[in-house]
């Protein structure tokens, strides 16, 4: 490993990757502190601009946006009530609670402070399990990979909405896109309607753009400017001090434990970590009536938990090659660009490249203390930008980087059509998600299965006949069941309050 790191740092510590982290994080700090715009957004929208870039430039560019975007959308959830991401949904309602008895700046501080602690935390414990656990994913083969496939999309389908039904059809709609194209064993066209621009597939950044990006500007141009809630900073007035931070160390460290769990697990991201977060810390309080009315310690417990998951949700996407988030979807989507495969094999023939990502990551978050200190002192005045102004912009970039990507118009067509197919997810309250999730895997799962079925005479005994197939088995047979048995409790309970 420290040969490996040794090397790492001769890649990455140069000022053009040091610069592009450095930029990508200031940039993600701006971006999650404008509400509406989200860090899945940032990095979709940009990610095409990297593929013209070395690995070592383009990379930590998009994780730097990655970080930053996280703590960022903390600003606007303080200062007006409006969070600037769904990770920071929690930390409103302490956060803004202390802004406006005056304590907006102690707010602010907490939330850096947590942050910082959190990401560091998390980074440690990425670089520490990721090649051990990559050694272990050397063993997989097809029967593996196709149950751990599997798992990971009926996670993704279970806890990305209220609804499974919504979620598995979903999941179901992103599978339907990832077969378009040339069957890949027989080469026969599948769902192309005769259009040679479907040959290759549907063009997968492109389609994350509109869904996620064009979506987005789509509701909030249905929506209209909503009613700012502001508070203005005070002369004298008073950041969160040692004994705040002492204070809420305990919760800080649980919430990072859950953060670095649920992020390390498909599905389960920043936006469900922050309140899970919110919720235990609330339980555990030794004033636990304060959470909601301007608690400190609510405040760090949000910041701590969806920052955490950032550098977990890292872990299965460079392991396993499958995303824990959104935004690792569209970061595999961008290593794959530079020629980097994450999955087991990523750590033997770049493992030099990897290890210097890592090393970035540990700068990147002490670089978030500095930046972090500057944008709460001068941040709070953009996040009144006018609507007006900020979505066209954002606007003519998703056509810019959809365009980017092959210089293709058909792009421009996926990303419009994904737009609007976006648009009526989120209306009709049917997860985005797990369609994006099953575009990535669809193909993997494929491969994998086919190989599986070719090697035991399409006999379907090898998946539980192998040990860590088996194992697999076990654990989504009993996931399934226990969500059968939440659903029909749920039912019960809906029944007797009926009666």
């Amino acid at each position: 490993m420290l040969d490996l790191i040794a090397q790492g740092l001769a890649l990455v510590m140069t000022p053009l990757s040091i610069g592009a982290a450095v930029l990508g994080l200031a940039a993600g700090i701006v971006v999650g502190a404008l509400p509406g715009l989200t860090a899945t957004m940032a990095v979709a929208v940009l990610s095409p601009f990297t593929f013209f870039l070395d690995a070592t430039i383009g990379i930590p560019f998009l994780l730097g946006i990655y970080k930053g975007a996280i703590y960022g959308g903390s600003i606007p959830a303080i200062v007006i009530n409006t969070p600037g991401t769904a990770a920071a949904a929690a930390t409103a309602l302490d956060g803004h609670e202390l802004a406006r008895k005056g304590q907006g700046r102690r707010a602010l501080e907490m939330s850096l402070y947590a942050s910082v602690i959190a990401d560091m935390l998390a980074t440690m414990v990425l670089i520490f399990v990721a090649a051990p656990l990559a050694t272990v994913a050397l063993k997989f083969s097809s029967p593996e990979f196709t149950m751990l496939f599997l798992f990971s999309l009926t996670m993704v389908s279970a806890v990305s909405g209220d609804s499974l039904t919504k979620g598995l059809i979903s999941t179901a709609l992103g599978i339907g896109l990832a077969i378009i194209g040339l069957e890949p064993m027989t080469g026969q066209m599948r769902y192309t309607f005769g259009m040679p621009d479907l040959m290759g597939g549907i063009s997968l950044i492109p389609l994350l753009i509109g869904m996620f990006a064009l979506s987005e500007i789509l509701l909030q141009a249905e929506r209209g400017a909503p009613a700012i809630d502001a508070v203005g900073q005070q002369r004298n007035e008073r950041g969160a001090s040692w004994l705040d931070v002492k204070g809420s160390m305990r919760t800080i460290l649980r919430s990072s434990g859950v953060g670095v769990v649920l992020g390390a697990l498909p599905g389960l991201g920043a936006e469900i970590s922050c309140w899970i977060s919110y919720g235990l810390a609330r339980r555990g309080s030794k004033k636990p009536e304060e959470f909601g009315k301007g608690s400190i310690e609510g405040v760090a417990a949000a910041e701590a938990g969806n920052n955490a998951v950032c550098p977990a949700a890292l872990i299965p996407m460079l392991v396993f090659g499958i995303p824990g988030d959104t935004i690792t979807a569209v970061l595999l989507g961008a290593f794959m660009a530079q020629g980097l495969l994450p999955g087991p094999l990523l750590f033997t023939k770049s493992g030099d490249i990897v290890y210097g990502l890592f090393v970035l990551l540990i700068l990147t978050n002490i670089l978030l203390l500095i930046f972090g200190y500057f944008a709460i002192r001068h941040l709070r005045k953009i996040t009144l930008v006018p609507s007006g102004i900020l979505y066209p912009l954002v606007t003519v970039m998703c056509f810019a980087g959809a365009y980017a990507v092959n210089s293709s118009i058909f792009d421009l067509v996926i990303m419009v059509c994904g737009g609007f197919a976006g648009y009526l997810m989120r209306k009709t309250d049917v997860p985005i998600p797990p369609l994006v999730i099953a575009v990535l895997l669809a193909p993997g799962l494929e491969s994998a299965l086919r190989q599986s079925l070719v090697f035991s005479d399409n006999s379907l005994s090898i998946f539980v006949s192998r040990p860590i197939s088996g194992a697999i088995v076990l654990l989504l047979v009993t996931v399934l069941s226990w969500m059968a048995f939440q659903t029909l409790r749920k039912r019960a309970r809906a029944r007797t309050a009926e009666e």
